[in-house]
């Protein structure tokens, strides 16, 4: 399969309804006086007062007043990173409206989810997608012994590459839970397809943050930490699209993207960016176009 990069849209208020209340804490209000400690809701964000007598002082203007706390839950899901995830039970539904033609939709490093359906409506010619996908745990190896008995496997990703076009049309999630469910990451986007096709040697890998500390007597305390997933392809190029390659890659440096690198297998696919690129002209009609990819850190 050639190499798809799918950009996230950027999500707004004006774009986001949802079942999950924006309820964390208060919203600020400039007459309350708040202590320190004291937490607040403001622009989809918490905050939190570093002094007493706090009042008139919206939190971004001024970090001697406040400090950030980080994103509300119902947005944790929109901030672009899976560190964060948006928690909920039972059932939780979300409709996004770009505002623009969008045909992907991916849910990132998820648990606890049963469900996912899909459904693009438009106002003019109503549902024009509707799938439901379930996401069903799955044994760790083949066979029917641990189909049977093994440990099993809840699926972390999911998504929707196959949605239409539709400029003004509105994305609705609905998702099923057990009891307790957190989502990393809700991506919509457009897609774009990279190359002729993901070339044989992947290689797969890993930068892990742990640390291994060591004390004066010897004694070793291992500290666990985050993590990040990187990956070293190759695609193969035809030469009457080097300068589009260029370009695209050159425009998405330093960006969150989620890349696709193979259909088979579900792990050599990360979310994150490119740490460099190298283009080898190297046939008449065709040249190599090696990339390593490192995907956002993990817990």
């Amino acid at each position: 399969m050639s190499l798809v990069v799918v950009k996230p849209q950027v999500v707004t208020s004006a774009m986001l309804d949802s079942s999950i209340p924006e309820d964390d804490y208060a919203a600020w209000e400039a007459g309350t006086v708040y202590a320190a400690g004291d937490r607040v809701v403001y622009v989809h964000k918490v905050w939190e007062s570093v002094q007493a007598a706090n009042t008139g002082k919206p939190p971004p203007t001024d970090a001697t007043w406040w400090v950030e706390i980080g994103p509300t839950n119902r947005w944790k899901a929109f901030d672009l990173s899976h560190s964060t995830k948006t928690r909920f039970s039972a059932a939780a539904w979300f409709e996004i409206t770009p505002g623009r033609a969008v045909n992907s939709v991916a849910l990132l490093e998820f648990d606890g989810l049963r469900s996912v359906r899909v459904r693009a409506i438009d106002p003019a010619y109503g549902v024009v997608y509707d799938k439901t996908t379930l996401l069903w745990s799955t044994p760790g190896a083949s066979g029917w012994y641990p189909w049977t008995f093994g440990e099993r496997r809840e699926r972390r990703n999911f998504h929707a590459l196959d949605l239409p076009s539709y400029r003004g049309a509105t994305i609705r999630i609905d998702l099923e839970a057990a009891n307790d469910a957190g989502i990393g990451v809700i991506l919509v986007g457009q897609q774009q397809s990279i190359g002729m096709g993901v070339m044989s040697g992947v290689r797969m890998g890993m930068l892990d943050y742990s640390r291994k500390v060591v004390d004066q007597w010897g004694d070793v305390e291992l500290q666990k930490r985050a993590f990040a997933r990187t990956r070293s392809i190759q695609v193969l190029v035809d030469n009457t699209q080097l300068d589009n390659v260029d370009r695209v890659l050159s425009a998405l440096r330093a960006t969150p993207l989620l890349w696709l690198v193979s259909e088979r297998y579900e792990q050599t696919n990360v979310y994150g960016w490119y740490t460099d690129y190298d283009i080898g002209i190297q046939y008449s009609q065709y040249s190599e176009l090696s990339l390593n990819l490192e995907g956002l850190t993990e817990s």
